[in-house]
């Protein structure tokens, strides 16, 4: 497997080791072999080559321990290699230049002019040459979009936004820009940059549900981002809310999407006020300025996400899920009507799940794309 560690060649040993001090970094090496279950002389030979290429440096010294001998912790050096993260939309490109840690150091942003394939191949190789500039080169490039894609392969089966079917994107991005490229399903990038850098460390379980111009649902189920037959998880979109409510874009009647999407919820409100150019924002203002009509369509809205989150907690047995998405802000206008439906649909038996709302930017979601290509460097496909 070729490694995003270049010139490291890493055993399974070594990335766990890698994985915990990137994750939980930085450790002192007790704590290290502590949570991996190893011995300290396992952890001193797995982490000599990390050493010793420089992706992992000693911290300074920090108390003393029980026998009186220095703690030196651990870490990875995020600086070690960089990484480029692109999320398309149906009309726009984020992307973002970040290190080890996701921490993005660049970003920017482009119009796209089509949906031809080879117009965006050069649109992505002309932002990945302005992030890279004249210092080192990414080590990897990730690339996120709403679709059926799936980081061990480089083909798009189906991107409904850009109307791609079967297009080789990661090989042909790979191509035009030297570098390893990974293309991942949208949801479970932000997911995976969830997973290692945000709100879901530390957590064996939990599901990122994402509210926007559809619905999504990213899981990680004991400490590993789950991926279904057919790279389809988390469809929550069409999940039956009411059978005499709205219709949805493809014909499901009361399905999640017909209620909450940004889509759905503007057409409601701009068809009952009779006024056809409110965009969902300008919705959004009016029911948080107490506008009836407005209120009541953002509140079956809330209900809504709440009967979905609370029915992929029960299935799930989930300890957290995480709100984000271009639409997460009508939270603040519908927080008591999916506050009641989490818990009227919340099984009995089950602890009530903890909900994080993560303020939503696109630039997120590119990062989000630079940190499942590095998941699939480090771990391959199992990540």
């Amino acid at each position: 497997m070729s490694s995003v560690l270049s010139g490291t060649q890493l055993s399974d040993g070594m990335r766990s080791v890698f994985v915990e001090l990137l994750v939980h970094g930085p450790l002192s090496r007790a704590e290290a072999a502590r949570r991996l279950d190893l011995s300290p002389s396992a952890l001193t030979k797995l982490t000599k080559p990390l050493l010793e290429s420089g992706f992992l440096l000693r911290q300074p010294v920090g108390d003393r321990g029980a026998l009186g001998r220095p703690s030196q912790p651990l870490a990875v050096d995020p600086s070690r290699a960089a990484l480029i993260g692109i999320k398309l939309t149906e009309d726009e490109l984020f992307a973002v230049r970040t290190d080890l840690r996701a921490e993005t150091q660049s970003e920017l942003r482009r119009p796209l002019a089509s949906h031809d394939v080879d117009d965006i191949v050069t649109c992505i190789r002309e932002v990945v040459r302005e992030l890279n500039g004249p210092g080192t080169a990414a080590a990897v490039v990730g690339i996120s979009l709403a679709g059926t894609a799936s980081g061990g392969d480089p083909v798009v089966p189906t991107s409904p936004f850009l109307g791609w079917r079967n297009v080789p994107l990661g090989n042909l991005v790979a191509e035009a820009t030297g570098i390893p490229t990974v293309v991942e399903n949208d949801v479970r990038a932000l997911t995976a940059a969830q997973q290692w850098f945000g709100a879901g460390v530390g957590r064996s379980s939990f599901a990122l549900v994402t509210v926007g111009a559809g619905l999504g649902c990213g899981l990680v189920i004991g400490d590993r981002l789950v991926r279904g037959a057919g790279r389809g998880t988390g469809l929550v979109g069409h999940m039956a809310i009411h059978d005499s409510g709205p219709l949805c874009e493809m014909g499901h009647r009361g399905c999640a999407r017909a209620y909450a999407s940004s889509a759905a919820i503007r057409r409601a409100v701009s068809g009952i006020l009779d006024r056809p150019e409110l965009t969902f924002e300008a919705c959004l203002a009016l029911a948080a300025e107490g506008q009836p009509a407005a209120r009541r369509i953002f509140e079956d809205a809330g209900r809504a996400l709440g009967q979905v989150v609370a029915t992929v907690a029960n299935i799930t047995g989930l300890e957290l899920v995480i709100l984000s998405g271009e639409a997460v802000a009508m939270y603040d206008v519908c927080a008591d009507a999916f506050d009641a439906a989490l818990a009227a649909h919340t099984h009995w038996t089950s602890t009530p799940v903890d909900v994080v709302i993560k303020p939503f930017t696109f630039n997120e979601w590119a990062r989000g794309a630079a940190v499942i290509a590095l998941q699939h460097r480090i771990l391959g496909s199992g990540a």
